[in-house]
């Protein structure tokens, strides 16, 4: 009989069929196998199906910003607050990045020599950066240090990062608290942050001598911002 193999009792002789119990196990064996296999291979499709709709879609092109044209005329008629704006502009136009980013400099440097301290600030980083100029660490120490000297606060955090980089100026990290100082008492909360970074690396007389250098006096030398720290690390 098929799937059945014949048993003989040894009692009574008695010849009776019974399951072939090898041959089950070995159908079950497979059916579970096939069964495994079955699901993989849904599970590979349902993956790969998955992945198509993944495909990234191109990225449109930036589209050109657009300029005022009374801030522009008001920049060609010399106003410096225009002038920084419109460099702005200019620095965030993506589309046009090569012709815009000299552009953007010859503003800045316009509005710069127009004494505007903000447009100070954002030349000498880029200079520091190299982003749209030529790198060049003495012209960003130059117009950082130009800001830092009319009292604005976001030239003092700069010029306090010079001096605590090494960069365009001596490293200096008593100088370095000195001009954080001064931009944190401005209420610029960088500053306050790198000051009591730098403080952690000074010893006792160090911090005591550049909290004492950093109040702003009258009739200081205008090239620091009011007064001429005292430095530990001579050029």
């Amino acid at each position: 009989m098929p799937g059945r193999h014949p048993y003989r009792c040894r009692a009574c002789k008695h010849r009776f069929f019974a399951p072939d119990g090898t041959r089950s196990g070995r159908n079950a064996l497979v059916s579970v196998a096939t069964a495994c296999l079955i699901i993989a291979i849904g599970i590979v499709m349902l993956i790969d199906w998955s992945t198509v709709d993944e495909i990234p879609a191109p990225i449109p092109a930036a589209a050109p910003v657009q300029i005022d044209p009374y801030t522009l005329r008001a920049a060609q008629e010399g106003d410096a607050a225009a002038q920084l704006r419109l460099a702005r502009v200019l620095l965030s136009d993506l589309s046009r990045e090569g012709t815009r980013s000299a552009e953007a400099v010859h503003w800045l440097r316009t509005a710069a020599e127009n004494n505007s301290p903000g447009a100070m600030v954002e030349l000498g980083k880029l200079y520091r950066s190299g982003f749209g100029v030529l790198q060049d660490y003495d012209q960003a120490a130059k117009w950082i240090r130009m800001a830092a000297a009319m009292g604005d606060p976001a030239g003092m955090l700069e010029l306090g990062r010079l001096y605590r980089d090494g960069v365009g100026l001596p490293r200096d990290p008593v100088l370095a608290y000195v001009w954080f100082n001064r931009a944190a008492a401005a209420l610029h909360v960088e500053a306050a942050r790198d000051r009591d970074d730098v403080a952690r690396g000074l010893s006792p007389t160090q911090l005591k001598d550049a909290q004492a250098q950093s109040p702003i006096t009258e009739g200081g030398n205008g090239g620091n911002g009011g007064t001429k720290p005292t430095s530990y690390n001579k050029p």
